[in-house]
């Protein structure tokens, strides 16, 4: 991957909270601007998105130094595979609606590898320079 890892997680934290915002002030709204039939407890969709925002605030915490908040990369990869497999599992068993699977393979599936390499990515060159300086 070539993309440079800061704007990686800036384009990560505006997606979390374009997708998130509307969900938050309306659950209701938005459910019926989808075509899905409103959830019984908006409440559950506003902590939910609420999740979702403070999350994006944490990939754009990591973007402002990323070997510095190397240890948070993993919960952005933690978040999306929790999420995705929670509305999976949702939608297999019918208590999910296809449109909301659609949603989360864009705002998550796609993302879980990408925010692995990048764990893997900086924590390996945390190690490196941590060897490096131990045989100096």
């Amino acid at each position: 991957m070539n993309l440079n890892g800061a704007l990686v997680f800036r384009i990560g934290a505006i997606v979390n909270w374009l997708v998130a915002i509307g969900g938050f002030i309306d659950p209701t709204l938005v459910a019926h601007a989808s075509g899905i039939a409103p959830a019984n407890y908006p409440f559950l969709v506003r902590i939910w998105t609420g999740m979702v925002i403070m999350f994006g605030a944490m990939f754009w915490e990591i973007s402002s130094d990323m070997d510095g908040k190397r240890h948070l990369i993993k919960y952005a990869w933690i978040e999306k595979s929790i999420t995705a497999l929670s509305v999976t599992i949702g939608y297999l068993s019918g208590r999910a609606p296809g449109e909301i699977i659609i949603l989360i393979i864009f705002t998550d599936y796609v993302w879980i590898p990408v925010f692995l390499y990048y764990d893997w990515l900086v924590s390996s060159r945390a190690r490196r320079q941590h060897t490096e300086e131990l045989e100096s």
